[in-house]
């Protein structure tokens, strides 16, 4: 059992689902997280690193087990193509792809994360319109280490169904206990792709839930909430609505 404690004199328990997954490294159900009126269902939305890692087994259990509808991958087309989609490329499963890469350069990866939301606000706004259709679900989202874009589309979606900010925050950092096994991954990647050695500075990064709460100040700052977000990128009251009756108990 895990406690939430979200806001003063209110204390939220999350019961945590433990998967067992042996090529995934950064999977979680994004169930029970306190929304407002309820809590975020469980088994209905999940996170990911990508999914074309996954073994045979893994495989098994997303699609059998969890009855996974519909994968959204946020990858672009350079790591699609040439890391490709594992058992994704042949699942019984609807694959959507909805890249929010190639953003412009920021100082840090807060303003990298605000550059997402502000460059590609119309795809993942789409995305969220994609969520709120019960029939697309069960669905997991993920990019290459289930970390950044990842935690941006977490980040909007758990926002609008009114997870306090400490909690998504929470859950973006929970990333930090796989770090280490996706830093060996990744250089492997790299080799194999023949890219650039990594900056010493980025083999130790680990994330941290100041530099998701720092973001979601921003996003206040600049358009007022999450929510007047999503009215910017095309998002209307009724997609609210229809998201939280889908993902909200």
């Amino acid at each position: 059992m895990r406690r939430w404690q979200p806001g003063r004199g209110r204390r939220w328990r999350r019961r945590r689902t433990t998967h067992t997954l042996e090529g995934l490294i950064n999977f979680r159900d994004l169930g029970g997280l306190p929304a407002a009126g309820g809590a975020v269902r469980p088994g209905r939305l999940f996170r990911s690193d990508s999914l074309a890692y996954a073994t045979g087994a893994d495989a098994t259990h997303l699609l059998k087990d969890l009855r996974v509808a519909t994968v959204i991958d946020l990858r672009g087309e350079y790591e699609v193509a040439h890391l490709g989609r594992g058992f994704v490329e042949t699942a019984p499963v609807d694959y959507v792809s909805a890249p929010i890469a190639d953003v412009s350069g920021a100082a840090d990866l807060v303003g990298h994360y605000v550059a997402m939301l502000t460059e590609k606000g119309d795809v993942l706004a789409s995305t969220v319109r994609l969520l709120s259709t019960s029939s697309t679900l069960p669905a997991v989202f993920h990019c290459e280490a289930g970390c950044d874009r990842t935690g941006v589309l977490a980040a909007v979606v758990l926002g609008l169904l009114g997870v306090p900010d400490e909690v998504i925050a929470a859950d973006y950092a929970a990333t930090a206990a796989a770090m280490p096994r996706i830093h060996e991954r990744v250089s492997v990647v790299v080799d194999r792709l023949g890219l650039p050695p990594r900056p010493a500075s980025v083999l130790d990064w680990t994330p941290e839930a100041t530099m998701m709460l720092r973001t979601l100040e921003l996003v206040k700052d600049r358009w007022g909430s999450i929510q007047d977000w999503a009215h910017t990128y095309g998002l209307k009251d009724d997609d609210l609505s229809a998201l939280r009756a889908a993902l909200v108990a």
